[in-house]
């Protein structure tokens, strides 16, 4: 995955250079990244970088005109007008598709310019003059930085695995991360799973001088957007359209070509209502399964149809199930142990997905900024599945609610249960090609702060924006209901009915009971995956299990030399194993 890494240390050693260089070349994960590296003796500072290429940061490293300041950046930055102003105003031109000017930002406001960057990023300045390192990350912590600190070093890196494979002695799994990884599907706080090894706070920019750390400082406080003054219901409306009519075209224009993963849900649906009011032209496509054609599908295809728009379906098809296992391991290799296996279709959609443009512009994380959803579960498990040092730990963690109960809810989404729980997904999404949501945009993130709750709870501001600006995209419903009448009775009858279907896919898919999963076998000839799924959802892992990756499983979960058995009960996990790839039970989670 794009992104950074280095030692910054008083002294040398002998073959740190070539510790630097594994460093690096643990990230590239595609033969198409480009890469470079950085040493600076006198500051201590060894230092790399990966980027996708042709991407808005591959142009590194950036070296200021009067040759006493250096840059390294990855990731991406969107200007907003005040800072395109200040540009001009030192008679400095920015070319926004890529982050030559940024050089020239920080000349203009020193450490300040770190508040004037908006997207997700990472990055280290090397401070010639004064002989100052600073490193730093966005102010979500997207771009994320894991660390080692030493009594004579400190290793950092965007990938876990850049460190491990230079020191082996942090190769250790910490048992309360763990925990909290099996309890709440991510690791918290600022932890990693390993030993050692912690987290970039977010907005974080942590200063080095002769080696050492000098300073730890964040240049962002959410305080500031948790205490603005509230909207009325009506101002918000206003402000929330023109916000999202002029940040969003952007994201489809910046350095290199999108395209549009397009769904049938309300977040595509607002972006493609943004362009369009510009007379933006994107092409798109959509990810699908096996069986037949999603309501995404159909609704994508009546889209673009409509305006013209070039449109690709991408499948999960037999060649996904041939190479499962390597797609396996690469899902939970690159994303560092924060996504499982079932992530596997994420590789191997997006790769193909680059073949049509190397920019992917999605909707992600729509339903948790504009609207109101949770996404850190609390999970239970059988005494008898985890080690009993494990298992104790596992139920002495609180439900997630509770853990840090009194942040302000929107501060909690964006900059903890995003970046903790999602971080994963997104990573293996990135070592693939460029990813981009404009609805973690700073200003947009920064005004939902002034939305009456109830505007947010109601969920109707995409809906709102999209019969202002494109009224003829709601001849096409959404996947849940929406557009599906004008009258308000029937309108609230299809959201309703359609609802009910996707929580039956759902439990279907995921979370169907002993008792029905053996009653699903007995239907088997009849095939009622098709019958039952196939609307709404379309990764069947508990299906497959049974089928097309039930021996990669066995391979897996069976193998006399897993590691797993240090914290799971070996006996029982070849009891699920066997029961589930039988069809005779549900061990999904």
């Amino acid at each position: 995955m794009p992104g950074i890494a280095g030692i910054i240390r008083s002294a040398p050693y002998e073959g740190i250079e070539q510790d630097l260089h594994t460093m690096v070349h643990a990230m590239r994960h595609e033969p198409n990244y480009s890469g470079g590296q950085y040493v600076n003796r006198d500051l201590g500072l060894y230092v790399g970088w990966m980027s996708h290429s042709g991407s808005f940061a591959d142009c590194m490293p950036l070296v200021s005109p009067k040759k006493d300041t250096l840059l390294i950046f990855q990731g991406e930055n969107y200007l907003d007008s005040e800072t395109r102003g200040l540009l001009r105003a030192a008679g400095k031109q920015a070319d926004e598709h890529t982050a030559g000017y940024l050089v020239d930002l920080y000349d203009e406001l020193g450490d300040v310019f770190l508040r004037h960057l908006n997207g997700w990023f990472c990055g280290l300045i090397a401070d010639l003059r004064a002989r100052r390192i600073s490193l730093f990350n966005d102010r979500y912590g997207m771009g994320r930085i894991y660390f080692c600190e030493g009594e004579d070093e400190f290793l950092f890196a965007s990938e876990a695995k850049s460190l491990l494979k230079i020191r082996p002695a942090l190769r250790t799994i910490k048992l309360e991360s763990l925990a909290e990884y099996l309890r709440f599907t991510c690791v918290t706080r600022n932890e990693t799973l390993f030993r050692g090894i912690s987290l970039l706070p977010p907005a974080a920019s942590w200063e080095f001088e002769a080696g050492t750390i000098s300073g730890r400082r964040r240049y962002f406080q959410f305080a500031d957007w948790e205490t603005q003054t509230p909207l009325s219901s009506d101002g918000f409306y206003e402000a929330f359209s023109a916000t999202l009519s002029r940040t969003f075209p952007p994201y489809a224009t910046s350095s290199g070509q999108a395209a549009l993963s397009l769904t049938a849900g309300l977040d595509t649906r607002a972006i493609m209502a943004s362009l369009r009011s510009h007379q933006l032209t994107l092409p798109c496509y959509t990810f699908d399964g096996p069986w037949g054609e999603l309501f995404d599908v159909r609704a994508a295809r009546r889209i673009t149809k409509l305006y013209g728009q070039h449109f690709e379906v991408i499948r999960a098809d037999q060649d996904f199930f041939k190479d499962f296992p390597a797609f396996a391991q690469q899902a939970v290799y690159i994303s560092d142990g924060t996504q499982d296996a079932f992530a596997a279709h994420d590789v191997y959609l997006n790769r193909i997905a680059r073949n049509i443009a190397p920019v992917r512009l999605t909707g992600k994380f729509g339903s948790e900024v504009v609207r109101v959803r949770k996404l850190v579960p609390t999970l239970r498990y059988r005494s008898d599945l985890l080690r009993p040092e494990v298992h104790s730990l596992v139920e002495a963690l609180p439900p997630f609610p509770e853990l840090r109960k009194h942040v302000h809810p929107l501060t909690r989404v964006v900059s903890e249960e995003i970046p903790w729980r999602e971080f994963g997904r997104v990573s293996i999404e990135q070592s693939q090609l460029v990813l981009r949501t404009p609805y973690m945009d700073n200003e947009l993130v920064k005004l939902m702060f002034q939305a009456p709750h109830r505007v947010r709870a109601a969920g109707d501001l995409q809906e709102q924006y999209v019969r202002e600006k494109t009224p003829e995209l709601t001849a096409i419903p959404t996947d849940l209901g929406r557009f599906v009448s004008d009258n308000r009775l029937i309108g609230a009858f299809g959201q309703a009915s359609r609802w009910a279907l996707f929580k039956a896919e759902y439990i279907y898919l995921y979370a169907l009971p002993h008792w029905l999963t053996r009653v699903d076998r007995m239907l088997g000839k009849m095939r009622p995956e098709q019958i039952v799924s196939g609307r709404q959802k379309w990764e069947a892992y508990r299906i497959w299990l049974t089928s097309e990756i039930a021996e990669s499983v066995r391979q897996m979960l069976l193998n006399r030399g897993a590691h797993f058995t240090d914290f799971f009960e070996r006996k029982t996990v070849e009891e699920m194993v066997a029961r589930h790839t039988a069809g005779t039970h549900n061990f999904l989670d």
